[in-house]
């Protein structure tokens, strides 16, 4: 029996309410990207396909790279559609093409957000897992060709949090995750504090630092600025900061009680040993004292540590955009934030928590396997996305991928 489908235009609130209940629903596809887009002077359309009335299939789509006046349209982590069934999909397809090509468009990017195959928490293939061969086997049969590279992350990692309280979820980090959060409540008492829109600026400065030293291009301050007016109360941005006067407390305390510890110990030899560790361990609190002290003298109570932000859609927190300062890592600021947002996911019934990107995971001397080493810590899990695609919707298509190749043989 032929199926009823309609290609339309989406209003706002009807892709409001298809797109959070998809089962790929991500905050890519949502209204508060179309206003970002829109912000950042982006075309942005809403389009899907109805069955008897019932939206069935649905992207955001938005205006891109611009070749020859004609240009790439790109549906970010989209679409979202059954990827499986492929009449819906070939309909879907050739309208968006058709939509595209209406649209002054040459090139139609997507990236869909589901899995290629099921990983743990090692990036090792789960025997019998989940995998998404028949979604890229009907793209293929479709044109779609796969993308070496996407604007958007393929890799991420996720802490699965539906139903686990705050002491089970601790309890299931790796020990030395467990004893860098340990040190932050014990030892250095992190405060964390959420910021408000007019002390954007605090973030904005970490995150350059970071980007800096690690060679990455920062977003600029008028970017994370839209990101808070727009998200509105589904954002947070912490800061992590070292209260000198409460760790300088904290310290001498600790230094007191050595002393203390030293007097007791009678001169026999038997305790030779323990008084040389203990006079060691005190020269480590003396130099700390004195550490502490030079920062509180330098920047007052509060010394600045790390920064996150965090997108809140639907099940899920994001852990977006982030940063430290490499002078202060050693007081695991950005153990501290993860902890906070971990326990409010928790507490608010999120189902997941996405540490989101991750890079060479299978390269240990590569720059950027610490992050993943550090998202791994807590357990979670490896999620691979099967990538992004391209279509061409117009002749201009075969011309851009023509220069395109002959640009990358005069660079060999």
């Amino acid at each position: 029996m032929k199926r009823n489908l309609e290609f339309t235009t989406l209003t706002d609130e009807e892709f409001k309410e298809f797109a959070l209940k998809h089962p790929q629903h991500n905050f890519f596809e949502s209204l508060y990207m179309k206003e970002l887009l829109l912000k950042e002077n982006r075309e942005v359309y809403l389009v899907g396909v109805k069955e008897d009335k019932r939206i069935v299939a649905g992207s955001l789509l938005a205006s891109s790279y611009v070749f020859m006046g004609k240009k790439t349209i790109e549906a970010l982590k989209g679409f979202l559609i059954d990827y499986d069934d492929y009449e819906l999909l070939e309909f879907f397809t050739t309208k968006v093409k058709e939509f595209v090509k209406l649209k002054k468009g040459f090139r139609l990017t997507i990236d869909p957000y589901i899995l290629n195959v099921e990983r743990d928490t090692d990036a090792k293939i789960i025997e019998n897992g989940k995998n998404n061969k028949k979604a890229i086997t009907n793209l293929k049969k479709l044109g779609f060709k796969p993308l070496d590279s996407s604007v958007q992350v393929k890799w991420t990692y996720v802490l699965d949090i539906k139903g686990k309280d705050e002491k089970e979820l601790f309890a299931s980090f790796k020990q030395n995750t467990r004893n860098c959060i340990s040190r932050t409540i014990n030892k250095y008492k992190l405060i964390i504090e959420q910021l408000d829109y007019q002390d954007l600026d605090v973030f904005k400065k970490i995150t350059s630092d970071t980007c800096q030293r690690r060679g990455f291009k920062d977003r600029t301050l008028e970017y994370y600025q839209n990101m808070y007016k727009i998200f509105k109360d589904d954002l947070k941005v912490l800061i992590c900061k070292l209260d000198c006067r409460l760790y300088l407390k904290s310290l001498k305390e600790e230094k007191k009680e050595l002393e203390e510890r030293l007097k007791k110990l009678s001169d026999s030899p038997s305790n030779d040993k323990k008084r040389k560790n203990i006079k060691e361990d005190l020269e480590v609190i003396k130099k700390r004292i004195k550490e502490v002290t030079d920062l509180k003298k330098e920047h007052g109570q509060y010394v600045i540590l790390s920064g996150a932000m965090y997108v809140l859609y639907g099940d899920e927190i994001v852990y977006l955009f982030s940063g430290s300062y490499d002078e202060y890592m050693k007081y695991y600021g950005q153990y501290a934030l993860q902890w906070e947002m971990i326990k409010y996911a928790a507490k608010h019934n999120y189902r997941r928590y996405n540490f989101y990107g991750i890079k060479d995971v299978f390269n240990k001397d590569s720059k950027d396997y610490g992050v993943y080493k550090f998202k791994k810590g807590f357990n979670g899990y490896v999620e691979e996305l099967v990538g992004a695609f391209e279509i061409g919707t117009s002749g201009t298509y075969y011309l851009y991928k023509f220069l395109k190749k002959i640009k990358s043989i005069v660079k060999k």
